[in-house]
């Protein structure tokens, strides 16, 4: 219980920490493209509440760092707010994401100057809005794949052959006919490249019956198991359900290790960043189908918990056989955190993709309507659909929340 309490003011640094280097990168994503557009913009924010530190840069964007490091905003030219309301002039309407049809925006259009439109994000063509809105998540992506690109080059990637090490006895694979020495070469008709390409399989499985195709002495053998449902802690040791088959991994000849020349690293960066979505789009699949617990979603509660264990995980003892050197503890740890903060970047873009008013994803929703049909969604409708993401948004909030306490709860007691 002591250690729980000594890493809670790390957790909240390593947090903070983490929260504005993925929103920096996020914002400015929409910041430089709508720039590159043409697009005035008033207000670059980390944070949000009242600014610590403000500075006016040379075209007139005020940027600021603000008290509460929880979010961050880009505020438009003619922005009621930070979700890209609409201009001023339309404060008196319901709240909408776009304007609502062509004899209103010209009617606002009527107290703006010809150079206030050409800056203005609404007054921009569809596409042009589109790209802006897009833009953050696809910041968020861009920063994943670098930071995987420079920790392959750099630190290189070890990998674990799809060999059976082992199999625990009564578990699912030993029922199944698993043998040590078996090598998997595809679960549900999907190719098994190595032993971590087996563990996602299983993660978001679902408990399903899932059939392999192994190599057993030069001789193809299927073997149909479903994995079943244990308690197991992480890597940092916090209590988690998963599904398990009851595989051991191989001995050390089956693993190796090596660093990626720019070409290579680049494209296993973007094969990791594929690897986080395919993975995220079926969890959710499975927990929207009734497959997987939604106990195991997790919020800014948890994600501070694990920014602040990524942060000490240099500095637990017991996973060395022999302790090292402070600088060397300090290092593990540093690739721990920058890992750490490229999965999150990834989740956090791909969040705002989800097709949700007041998220990118709700923009670019309504954007396509508009592309398709030729004119914005009504203002009522749009207003009706902001409301019901805020309400969506903070259900979700509550629900991860809830799902934290009790976690960390679980974990002290």
């Amino acid at each position: 219980m002591l250690e729980t309490f000594l890493i809670l003011p790390i957790s909240i640094i390593a947090f903070a920490v983490l929260l504005m280097i993925i929103v920096f990168f996020h914002e400015y994503g929409h910041f430089s493209v709508a720039r590159l557009l043409g697009v005035k913009v008033d207000v670059f924010s980390i944070g949000f509440g009242k600014p610590i530190l403000k500075w006016v840069d040379r075209k007139g964007t005020e940027w600021r760092i603000s008290s509460l490091p929880l979010g961050g905003y880009v505020k438009f030219f003619g922005d009621l707010n930070a979700a890209s309301q609409g201009p001023a002039e339309a404060a008196q309407r319901p709240a909408t994401t776009q304007f609502p049809g062509p004899r209103e925006a010209d009617e606002i259009a009527g107290g703006m100057s010809a150079e206030d439109r050409k800056v203005c994000f609404h007054f921009k063509p569809v596409w042009a809005r589109a790209a802006v809105v897009a833009a953050g998540p696809l910041a968020n992506f861009v920063l994943a794949v670098a930071i995987f690109t420079v920790l392959f080059m750099t630190l290189g990637r070890g990998m674990i052959e799809p060999v059976v090490g082992g199999v625990a006895e009564e578990s699912p694979a030993a029922m199944a006919g698993f043998e040590a020495g078996d090598r998997i070469v595809s679960a549900n008709g999907q190719r098994i490249e190595k032993f971590g390409d087996l563990y996602d399989a299983v993660l978001v499985s679902g408990g399903g019956e899932m059939r392999f195709e192994v190599d057993r002495g030069g001789e193809t053998v299927s073997i149909v198991a479903s994995p079943r449902r244990i308690e197991d802690t992480d890597r940092y040791g916090n209590k988690i359900e998963r599904w398990q088959l009851g595989i051991a991994p191989p001995s050390q000849e089956y693993y190796s290790f090596r660093k990626y020349g720019p070409v290579e690293a680049v494209a296993a960066g973007f094969g990791e960043l594929g690897r986080i979505l395919a993975l995220t789009v079926r969890y959710i699949g499975k927990i929207v189908l009734g497959k997987e617990d939604a106990s195991q979603l997790g919020g800014p509660i948890k994600m501070a918990q694990y920014a602040g264990q990524s942060v000490m995980s240099g500095f637990d003892d017991s996973s060395y056989r022999e302790p090292p050197g402070f600088l060397f503890k300090l290092r593990s740890s540093l690739i721990d955190f920058i890992f750490l903060s490229a999965v999150v970047s990834v989740s956090i873009g791909f969040l705002n993709l989800l097709p949700v008013p007041v998220l990118d994803g709700g923009h670019l929703m309504y954007y396509a309507y508009e592309a398709v049909a030729g004119r914005p969604l009504g203002a009522r409708a749009q207003a009706i659909g902001f409301r019901l993401g805020i309400v969506l948004l903070a259900s979700l909030m509550i629900f991860v929340t809830w799902n934290d306490i009790n976690n960390l709860l679980s974990s002290i007691s």
